[in-house]
Order: C-alpha cells, then structure tokens, then sequence
C-alpha cells in the first residue's frame, strides 16, 4: 500500500504544531510511502487485475433479511462502473426522494460488478425486471425489492463475498499454491487499503487541512466527507502500529498488556495471563490482537504494548490529541484478517479465480498484495467497506 500525503508545509506546519521544516521530517514518514510489510513476505506472483469489471465481483452479506414490511423500501442493486454515492443519488432522483432519506451499509467498488442494499424512505414502490439503467456514465439494475421498518444504517452488514478474477498470472505454480494456502489457514495482516485514503491520499491531506482549520478556531458540525478524512488519519495511524508488529513478528500473538478480539466480532477483552487457552486460540485464528484507532477515551491497553504503541505513534502525538479533542472516539482494530470459506482455482494456466469473504471494513487488498503484485487498474479502486 502506498499512501501520499500531498498537504502544503503550511498545513503540515499548522497541523502539527512544529515550528522549522527540519521538525517535518517525522510527520511526513508515518503517513507516505512504501507497500504495508507482509507477514507471509515479498509476493510470490505477478498479475492483472480488473481487465473487467466481472472480473472483481463483491457481493455484500447483511447477515439478516428485511422486514417485509414497514415504511422503508430496501432494494437490493447491482451495479458496475459507477460508485455507491453516484447510485445512493440516482436512486433518489428515481423515487423523487431528497437524497438524504436513501442509506446504505457499505461503500462498494466503482471498476467492479457488485450487489449491495439500500433503503429508500418512501411509500413508493419499485417495478423489477427493468434493463441496465444508465447513470453518471455506470449502470445498475434492482434485482429486488422489500418493505423494511428501519433505515438500513452504515456498517450494518456482516459480511462482503469476493470473487476476483487475476489473469496473466506469472509466477511457480507450487510457490502461487503454497502462499494462497498460507493465507487460507493463518489470514493476512488486517491493514487499512488504499481506498479508505483516496487516490494519490488526498483524504490524509483533507484530514491534515480540517485539523489545521480546527485549531485556528474555525469549529463547526462535522459532515460525512471530514468524518472520512478523520477515519483517514487514524487508519494511516492503526497501519503504522500493524506493520511494526508485523515487522517483529507479533502481529498474531498474545502480548503483555494487549487487548484481544474474538474473530468477527466488535467485543474487545482482555486476557487472563495465566489462561492458558489463550495462545491455542491465537493459533487457530479464534481471537486476534488489536491495535489503535486513535482518538478521544481511556486507554484499554497496558504494560509492554502500552509502551510499544506509544513509541510507535510518538512522532504523530499532535495529531493524536487533536483527533481526541475534536471527541473522535478512540477504538481498537483487529490486527489479523481471517478469510470466510475461501477457494480458488485455475480455469485456465495462466488464470487464478481466488473467493472468499471478509467481515466489514476488511479490504481485499490485503489479502491481494501478500499474494502478488497487481498490475493496471487502481489500488484505491479495488475494496469495499
């Protein structure tokens, strides 16, 4: 993963509270340059991805169904080349709704075919079975429709199914099979992907210039796009933490002072010492260590890795307490990414079909770039949330 901040010096300066351009050097290193280190080491192949949009399908997976009925109408969309906030609008404008009263779960792929819900508050009714319907250069088609009682809300799904196409795929066979069974029995190291950043990391340098503008004074509601480039930081911030323990090989273990998480779950815990089913579980993927999304709140951590973090984010402690005061909750990550129910196989020598599923807010980049080096299509275009 590579991620540019391109902020001024001014804004950098602000930012960070450092008064000669020689105090820049730190904050410049943590958020930029260079591919997140891998666990499972340097790639093993080379391969194109996205020669099609069906080439990068991602099906989400609410873990429930809705209501049948209710004031909400939930359809449930396919669409290719166009992004969810393009589709969130055209579907508005098809029900002749504000914009505001249509949601979704998750942000989905725009150079990808994808299948995803969305709830449209409105009386209307939706008439299946049309053709591809053009918008904003993409297309879409509602291949269901439901009554919902409740508005479907950001990160409420389990879930996102991945079937990925890799074609040209150079590299040995055994090496390709080796890795991609590494991956399916230990997962990969559960890193922010280029999308929650932007393209050329234009949200850590927005998230940089809001900061700036915040402690001048110039304090008002947050809306949806500087609460991204807020989550921005902070995911720039958990990936520092995650590749140093991945460079000294703790990604995946138990240390003294950690805060454990069970494997797809939100509830955080903190270990007993002396239990000594911890580290078989660690083992067989069942519970993970977690790492920082800074912010506002108590620690949850102690002893070593209370030491550990701290030395890691020591360069960035401006930007850690300017996150805290403007009341961004601190949180805790998984540090490790286990794969759902993964396959894979060759329709062809020199074509590699890989599936699997991955819980929400996990990117299928990580899972890409510890197996092998990805040409065309762009990086921050290859996830969903």
């Amino acid at each position: 993963m590579s991620v540019v901040v391109k902020a001024s010096k001014r804004m950098l300066l602000l930012c960070s509270g450092l008064s000669d351009m020689s105090d820049l050097i730190p904050v410049l290193t943590p958020l930029a340059s260079g591919p997140c280190p891998s666990p499972w080491g340097e790639p093993v192949a080379i391969a194109r991805l996205k020669a099609q949009p069906e080439d990068f399908v991602v099906e989400e997976q609410l873990g429930f169904e809705p209501t049948g009925e209710g004031e909400h109408l939930w359809l449930w969309v396919e669409k290719r080349g166009m992004n969810t906030d393009a589709l969130s609008r055209e579907l508005a404008a098809r029900l002749c709704v504000s914009a505001a009263l249509v949601s979704f779960s998750g942000m989905k792929d725009r150079q990808a075919l994808t299948r995803q819900w969305f709830s449209v508050h409105s009386t209307a009714l939706w008439t299946l079975g049309d053709d591809w319907l053009s918008a904003e250069g993409g297309q879409y088609r509602v291949l269901r429709a439901e009554r919902g009682a409740r508005k479907l809300r950001r990160g409420a799904h389990a879930a996102n199914r991945f079937c990925i196409t890799l074609r040209d795929v150079r590299g040995e066979h055994d090496a390709i099979e080796s890795r991609l069974q590494l991956i399916a029995a230990q997962g990969v190291a559960n890193y922010f992907g280029p999308q929650r950043f932007g393209h050329g990391g234009r949200n850590i340098g927005q998230g940089l210039a809001l900061l700036a503008s915040r402690r001048s004074g110039r304090a008002r509601r947050r809306d949806n796009r500087e609460s991204l480039w807020l989550s921005a930081l902070r995911s720039a911030l958990f990936n520092q933490v995650l590749a140093s323990r991945v460079r000294n090989q703790t990604w995946a273990v138990c240390l003294p002072g950690d805060v454990l998480q069970l494997d797809g779950r939100s509830a955080l815990f903190k270990p007993d010492p002396l239990d000594a089913e911890i580290a078989p579980r660690l083992a067989r993927g069942e519970l993970h260590p977690t790492g920082p999304l800074p912010g506002d709140g108590a620690s949850v951590i102690d002893d070593s890795v209370l030491t550990f973090e701290s030395h890691v984010l020591a360069p960035w402690q401006a930007i850690c307490a300017d996150l805290a005061a403007l009341r961004v909750p601190a949180q805790r990550r998984s540090l490790r990414l286990m794969l759902q129910a993964p396959s894979w196989h060759w329709p062809a020598p020199d074509t590699l079909v890989i599936e699997f599923a991955l819980t929400a807010g996990a990117f299928a980049t990580s899972v890409l770039q510890s197996l092998a080096v990805l040409e065309e299509g762009r990086l921050d275009e290859i996830s969903a949330e």
